[in-house]
């Protein structure tokens, strides 16, 4: 008796499961918070890993940084109210970005020598509540970053720093 070879599967392709439109909205915030934070930052955060760093030698700061400009949370952004609070949210090197997930002391003494000890209080009080968003809540918040966004675009000197729930009541203005 020959031997058979065994029968093999056919490749399929892997459906994708489609996404949902909670994560679209969601996946829109975060794209147009990333783009205020990048109009609004003209320079990344200059926090003090150079200034450290530079005691080991300018050029090994140099090598060590990507110059690749991320949006960085001071606090994370699994804390969903203050995901896209502009508060939280700073233009940073991805190398800087990255280091601070380890010692984010220094982002958060940064953000605290910049913004005062009482804007950093408000912002962990922010950040501490347990909720999720309603759709119409998300949609909301994409409306009024849309509009905040062209107002930027025509003047980019104009610093938002508004928290997401003055953002979220329409209680900011481009002044």
């Amino acid at each position: 008796m020959v031997a058979k070879p065994k029968p093999t599967k056919k490749d399929r392709p892997k459906k994708r499961k489609k996404k949902t439109p909670r994560q679209l909205i969601i996946r829109d915030l975060d794209a147009i918070v990333r783009e205020i934070v990048f109009i609004r930052d003209e320079q990344s955060v200059p926090l003090v890993y150079k200034a450290a760093l530079d005691t080991q030698g300018a050029y090994e700061y140099a090598v060590n940084h990507s110059g690749i400009d991320q949006p960085g949370h001071v606090i994370s952004r699994a804390k969903i109210g203050v995901r896209w609070d502009l508060r939280n949210i700073h233009k940073q090197d991805a190398s800087d970005n990255l280091l601070h997930e380890f010692y984010p002391e220094v982002y958060n003494q940064w953000y605290i020598k910049t913004f005062g000890l009482n804007s950093w209080n408000e912002l962990v009080n922010d950040s501490r509540p347990i909720s999720k968003y309603s759709m119409d809540d998300l949609e909301t918040l994409y409306f009024e970053l849309t509009e905040m966004l062209k107002i930027l675009q025509g003047n980019p000197n104009w610093k938002p720093y508004f928290s997401q729930r003055q953002i979220m009541a329409g209680d900011w203005s481009a002044k």
